[in-house]
């Protein structure tokens, strides 16, 4: 790792084991790291909160990562929003089908389960600086 730079990170992640996970993987990157357990907690999270960027697994019950997904980008769109949230998939599933679907919906990235600290901040610096 080679930034100094921390980020504010949502994770969206309903398995208490995969939490635990991401939160000791993005520790080293993360200034604030807040979790959500389904999309819609992702949803009330971004109305009261601001994130360098979302993981959203994309398997969750009440709302899944695709349909918070959504629901982000039509927001923005309805409210043409100067700078769209970053979503980065975060799942098991690395097929090239899953991958097209995520970012055709509207995700920035993907990430595949287990990710590492540097596959992570590698990710994230991409698309952060990319808003510079």
């Amino acid at each position: 790792m080679n930034s100094t730079k921390k980020y504010t990170i949502l994770i969206a992640e309903d398995n208490p084991i995969n939490i635990k996970v991401a939160e000791y993987t993005l520790k080293p990157i993360a200034s604030t790291m807040h979790f959500a357990r389904n999309g819609q907690e992702v949803l009330d999270r971004i109305i009261t909160n601001s994130y360098d960027v979302i993981l959203m697994d994309v398997k969750m019950p009440v709302m899944d990562g695709y349909e918070a997904t959504k629901a982000i980008r039509l927001s923005e769109a309805q409210n043409n929003a100067a700078n769209p949230m970053k979503i980065i998939a975060i799942t098991s599933n690395n097929q090239p089908e899953e991958i097209e679907y995520c970012l055709s919906i509207g995700m920035d990235d993907f990430l595949a389960k287990p990710f590492t600290t540097n596959d992570a901040l590698s990710v994230i610096e991409t698309l952060c600086e990319s808003n510079l």
